[in-house]
């Protein structure tokens, strides 16, 4: 006969007691987490803030966004959309400038077409002879849009060679650049692109401006980058005026993400993960470009994850390596690529999720930065370098330089 099991009023108590103590240790244990993951965003801040000072109300770490401003009046055929340029784009030409300026004489001549899309911005000036402005503009149907304009050339000098970037600063007063689509103006009257140079006014091109057409331009490719070179003075010398062009048809959503992981509270390098993401008429890409941390991370962008430790790993990656962030960087390497969806490139629905380093289960969810607030996450064009480990951003990167306005 099977002995029925009994239990007494205080076992059940005991048992109860089990059950609780049990959850209120997963509690603790979670309450925990959550804890150490915001110690870890309130140290990082408070050394980035140290670091670069309080982030302004208003700014916004999408660097890749543009700011649109109208310039065409309703029935015109032209667009012409303003980015405003961080100043990393100085940067880029710092890293740039020798190769820029070795390859310019030797580079095809090549010819040009007025109807084209193409992102450009203005780089390098450059003249031998007298101090001079230059510019850069769309003719047709008797209107003038400007593209660039007032770009101040020191005499006898290379617009960037100028190893203090406030220097160079006040070598080449341009902040902006442009996307400018001239595709659909075949039908319009005497369509021509012109480049140009004057020393005081730039009225006195104006009305001259066919003088100034551009048949032919140069390009060459530097570091992954692509600049146009154009002839503003007549002379063959491709040097006046160098600009910064992506050429997509048609022009694809793209930005790049880098990301600092919190692996370390006093780094500021933002390579721990950099990726791009790609959007080309609604065909989404992720690739995956440089990975500079150890911790276990999680992308999710849109409706996609990839996971390094599964994800990566399948491919070869291991969690605690980093991957083109040391010594010689691949700009063009291609870590892992993948299909996306559901991003949004105007809400920046993206995040990561790291494993720390104290244990797998205290996982940091770090989102895209709203306005204002200190960045782990800051999105970039795809032209834009990544620096190598430990190299901060420089703090020249934060600073938005004057403003030229378009001539009315």
């Amino acid at each position: 006969m099977m002995k029925k099991l009994t239990f007494s009023k205080g076992m059940m108590l005991l048992a109860g007691g089990i059950v609780m103590t049990s959850c209120m240790k997963t509690d603790v244990f979670e309450q925990n987490q959550a804890n150490y993951a915001e110690q870890q965003k309130t140290e990082y801040k408070t050394n980035y803030v140290a670091k670069y000072g309080q982030p302004d109300a208003n700014q916004s770490w999408d660097f890749a966004a543009t700011s649109i401003t109208a310039k065409t009046r309703a029935g015109e055929t032209m667009t012409c959309t303003e980015y405003g340029n961080p100043a990393f784009f100085y940067t880029h030409v710092l890293h740039d400038r020798d190769q820029i300026k070795n390859q310019i004489a030797s580079a095809e001549v090549k010819i040009w077409n007025p109807y084209l899309s193409v992102w450009l911005v203005p780089s390098v000036v450059h003249t031998t002879g007298q101090a001079l402005k230059f510019g850069l503009s769309v003719y047709y149907d008797g209107k003038i849009t400007d593209i660039a304009e007032g770009l101040k050339a020191k005499e006898n000098d290379w617009g960037y060679n100028l190893d203090a970037v406030a220097d160079f600063f006040t070598g080449v007063k341009f902040s902006k650049g442009c996307i400018v689509n001239t595709k659909s103006l075949t039908t319009a009257q005497n369509v021509f692109w012109a480049a140009y140079s004057y020393n005081s006014n730039r009225s006195e091109v104006e009305g001259q401006l066919a003088n100034h057409k551009i048949a032919t331009y140069k390009e060459i490719k530097v570091n992954s980058r692509t600049y146009w070179c154009f002839d503003c003075t007549g002379d063959g010398d491709y040097s006046n005026l160098i600009c910064l062009a992506e050429n997509a048809d048609p022009l694809p959503n793209a930005k790049r993400y880098m990301v600092e992981d919190l692996g370390s509270k006093d780094d500021f390098d933002f390579n721990d993960i950099v990726f791009d993401v790609i959007d080309n008429n609604g065909s989404q890409k992720c690739i995956v470009r440089a990975m500079g941390g150890t911790l276990d991370f999680t992308l999710k962008i849109g409706n996609t994850e990839w996971t390094k430790s599964v994800d990566g790993a399948a491919a070869g990656y291991k969690v605690g390596t980093m991957y083109n962030t040391q010594g010689t960087i691949d700009r063009e390497k291609v870590l892992a690529e993948f299909p996306v969806t559901g991003w949004n490139p105007n809400t920046n629905n993206i995040s990561v999720k790291v494993k720390t380093s104290v244990s797998d289960n205290v996982i940091i969810e770090i989102p895209f930065p709203k306005q204002g607030e200190v960045p782990m996450i800051i999105a970039f064009p795809i032209v834009t370098d990544w620096q190598t480990e430990r190299e901060s951003l420089p703090d020249n990167w934060w600073v938005i330089p004057e403003v030229i306005t378009d001539a009315e």
